[in-house]
């Protein structure tokens, strides 16, 4: 489709289609008395990049209250470190100054000598007093956000660069940032408090998007077409302009619900790729709702899990029609029949590698949905690493830190209680021969200190040692099961494994051993402590 009238996913410059209400509202946030930081939100392959590219565009317009525009795609490459991130900021503004070379010459040659966050932020303090406004545009931020790899302090240092001035920032990312944190610090920072608290989503096109696509095609439609491109596409950006393409190649003058049709039946097979990826990005409780739906012509919202139903939303899979959720996208309709399992798939799913690479995905989210959730943020990071299964297993792992902690944090507080102190009945067991020459135990007797250690490691051996899982000692636990410890130290020797890499990979069967530990970890708990 390399000369196709509307170009599509990946081939260069992608010419803004509609969207004229949302990108208003945004240029209006953007440029009211007081500006607001803005948090976009939307689906994969839904437009979020063209429309901010088409944001950069009038930003840079003459007449704008912002000198200096910055967009920066975290998508491809994003920073491993907050020094990265820095860096590559600071290379960012400094290619952005490039627009008056004289203007901003010092500043230019600040940034170009040292990449460091006191210069980075000594600039943009000199150009708010030069009454010179940078607003920046940091799109795929959820990839960084994601990774797990920067740190809460570079969010405060971040919001430092645009609290109390007139520099603004927009992120867009496919989910808010409380869903795609996988670090507290990173998750409570105040640089969100800078956002408007309604992020500006962007979903499918509506019927004026779709009426500008005409109009930009020069193509007359009759109302019965109209209707059954939308019926076709559910209003997907990339399925609405596939079925335009085709029917501007076919030449047709007026074109009707016939002509649609035919151009959608013509195109299903060029966006079989497409629609496989869209249909393996559901998660195995979204497929399952999505099979209810059309088993029963559409069902009421409140058979299927709330997530399922807002992820078909999204991105036009299915609508509301009144209180049920009914299927939307004809293409995407008849690719969910004809990937619809039946009893003879297992081996088909399972019976080599790349199979059970491509489907083990949707084993652990039908696990993790039977458990019951104990403590919410927990049960969201580990939610959280079956997004990176199978194609990025170092990724998946990042979190493990803040899973062990959190697990650690739900057991003690059970167990001890809000002032973290062993209970006495625990002490007096544990300072009977031959307990009492034990390497954890003899130097809190020594100290006569019983209050938890900070260290994780060390609470990891009291963990076995309340547990009964060690030689000698009687379970003492209230609720804790030696399961619980056997898990939570093998993810402990999983988190050594992913913090001292030495630039060995984790390989995918690896990690997803490690999810399946956290998911049994979450049962575990439910079953000790729920």
């Amino acid at each position: 489709m390399s000369n196709a009238f509307f170009p599509i996913r990946g081939t260069g410059d992608i010419p803004l289609i509609g969207r004229k209400v949302l990108l208003d509202r945004i240029w209006s946030d953007l440029t009211k008395a007081t500006p607001t930081n803005l948090s976009i939100v939307g689906p994969k392959d839904i437009g979020k990049t063209v429309l901010l590219k088409a944001l950069v565009d009038r930003a840079s317009q003459p007449g704008s209250p912002y000198a200096l525009v910055v967009y920066w795609e975290l998508g491809y490459a994003p920073p491993q470190s907050d020094e990265e991130f820095i860096s590559q900021l600071c290379d960012l503004m400094y290619s952005a100054m490039a627009t008056d070379t004289i203007a901003y010459k010092e500043h230019r040659a600040e940034l170009a000598n040292d990449k460091s966050l006191p210069v980075l932020k000594e600039v943009m303090d000199l150009l708010q007093l030069e009454d010179r406004s940078v607003l920046m545009i940091w799109d795929g931020f959820d990839k960084p956000l994601s990774q797990g790899l920067l740190s809460g302090q570079l969010f405060g240092n971040l919001r430092d660069l645009f609290y109390g001035k007139k520099h603004r920032v927009v992120t867009a990312t496919r989910a808010t940032q409380t869903e795609l944190a996988r670090n507290k610090q990173i998750e409570d920072s105040p640089f969100w408090n800078m956002f408007d608290v309604n992020p500006v989503r962007v979903g499918t096109f509506d019927d004026t998007d779709l009426e500008q696509a005409l109009t930009n095609a020069s193509l007359s439609m009759s109302q019965g077409g109209k209707k059954e491109l939308r019926n076709w596409s559910g209003g997907h950006p990339v399925l609405a302009l596939s079925i335009l393409n085709s029917l501007i190649r076919s030449g047709s003058s007026e074109l009707t619900n016939d002509h649609v049709n035919g151009a959608a039946e013509t195109v299903a097979s060029e966006l079989s790729v497409f629609l496989e990826m869209l249909w393996n990005e559901c998660s195995a409780t979204t497929k399952s709702a999505f099979y209810l739906i059309l088993e029963n012509d559409g069902i009421d919202q409140v058979r299927i899990g709330g997530e399922e139903a807002r992820y078909l939303l999204a991105r036009g899979l299915a609508v509301r029609d009144g209180s049920k959720i009914r299927p939307s996208c004809r293409l995407f309709t008849q690719h969910a029949r004809s990937s619809k399992p039946d009893s003879t798939t297992l081996d088909r799913m399972f019976g080599n590698w790349d199979a059970y690479r491509r489907e083990i995905r949707s084993i652990l989210e039908l696990r993790i949905k039977q458990v019951r959730t104990v403590n919410a943020r927990l049960h969201r990071l580990v939610t959280r690493c079956l997004d990176d299964i199978p194609d990025y297993p170092n990724d998946c792992l990042n979190n493990l830190t803040s899973i062990e902690e959190i697990a650690l944090d739900t057991i003690w507080q059970h167990e001890f209680g809000s002032d973290a102190m062993v209970p006495r009945s625990v002490i007096s067991h544990w300072t009977q021969p031959p307990r009492d020459t034990d390497n954890i135990i003899k130097p809190m007797m020594d100290t006569d200190e019983w209050r938890l250690p900070r260290d994780r490691f060390k609470q990891l051996a009291l963990l076995q040692r309340l547990t009964g899982s060690k030689v000698n000692f009687d379970a003492q636990a209230k609720s804790v099961s030696k399961d619980t410890y056997v898990l939570l130290n093998a993810i402990h020797q999983f988190r050594n494994r992913t913090e001292h890499a030495d630039g060995q990979p984790i390989h995918e069967g690896v990690a997803v051993s490690a999810v399946l530990l956290c998911i049994e970890l979450l049962s575990c708990l439910e079953r000790e402590l729920g």
